[in-house]
């Protein structure tokens, strides 16, 4: 835990700014002092790695200031004030400072605190789909747990350097875990970067992991009771695809693990090979997919994803919890 201390005379400045920076996920903890003088007197007495000076802050004070830190070398000093003012022009003259013009939007300090220290805070996420943001944290190479909530139910995914080693929901661990996990709907993600002592009790890749977890939802007997195999998805995803070596525009209507309705005019023939990309917000990138013509009429194209990749599979689940969630 590093340790902040800051000083502003001003008893309700000093608070609210304490009450944020020190529920910032317990990394800091936050000492305060009215004066230049109270200042000194902590730095004497507890290892400060940061100090936070106020608005108020007399020129006499900066000398003071200036003195007592000059004795501690590896504290930073972080500046209030206005670019203009004698305050601000004194303390461009010390090298250990970093200035925040006036009005100071405390999220910003924050952020910059954070960076400071290189610390990863963590945070949650409504809206993107469990395969998506393990795929992102894999490409990332993050150590971290994800705290999964579902319809009153709670799950735990582990994470280390980007790898799914472990995952906890009630009784269940390992993959029949993560499996359990990852079928909950709609989910509330909320993770951080740290991770505790924890077994390896998943040795599968991750895209193994997601496949298998989604033909045992797609098994599911919900599922079965559907019409068809796959249930589709209604959307207007913009979408260009490859035929014949050249680039056509088009609108995907619907979706599913299956297959796609893509609205386009052109002279397209049923058994040819297509490639379509489009862009996933979840993932935030372009993505293609390899499929088939297998029917064709007035307003687009019927296109099957038999051919589809394991990873391509993946990114369809991605795209049809984003069609469905929004």
């Amino acid at each position: 835990m590093k340790i902040l201390l800051y000083i502003e005379e001003r008893p309700h400045v000093r608070e609210n700014v304490i009450k944020l920076l020190g529920g910032a996920g317990g990394f800091f903890k936050v000492i305060a002092a009215g004066t230049v003088l109270e200042a000194i007197d902590l730095l004497e007495r507890i290892k400060v790695d940061i100090v936070i000076a106020g608005t108020k802050i007399t020129t006499k004070e900066v000398d003071l200031l200036d003195q007592g830190l000059r004795q501690y070398k590896a504290t930073k000093l972080i500046v209030m004030a206005e670019r203009k003012s004698k305050i601000a022009s004194l303390f461009k003259a010390f090298e250990y400072k970093v200035q925040f013009e006036l009005p100071v939007d405390v999220n910003l300090l924050l952020d910059m605190l954070l960076t400071e220290f290189d610390i990863e805070s963590g945070g949650q996420l409504r809206g993107i789909s469990i395969p998506a943001f393990l795929q992102m944290v894999e490409l990332e190479d993050k150590t971290c747990t994800i705290e999964v909530l579902s319809g009153g139910r709670k799950g735990y995914l582990y994470c280390r350097q980007g790898e799914l080693i472990d995952a906890e929901i009630g009784d269940l661990c390992g993959k029949e875990g993560a499996f359990e996990i990852l079928g909950m709907e709609n989910p509330l993600i909320i993770f951080e970067y740290h991770l505790p002592e924890r077994p390896k009790r998943i040795d599968a890749p991750l895209m193994s992991l997601l496949l298998e977890s989604g033909r045992i939802k797609d098994e599911s007997p919900e599922k079965k009771n559907e019409k068809r195999r796959y249930r589709r998805f209604k959307c207007a995803l913009p979408a260009s695809f490859v035929y014949d070596e050249w680039t056509h525009q088009g609108e995907i209507w619907n979706i599913s693990l299956s297959g796609a309705y893509l609205a386009t005019k052109g002279p397209f023939s049923v058994g040819k090979d297509i490639q379509i990309s489009f862009y996933s917000q979840s993932l935030g990138k372009g993505c293609q997919i390899r499929g088939q013509i297998v029917r064709r009429d007035a307003d687009g194209l019927g296109i099957e994803f038999g051919r589809a990749s394991i990873n391509e599979m993946a990114i369809l689940r991605t795209v049809i919890h984003e069609v469905a969630t929004n």
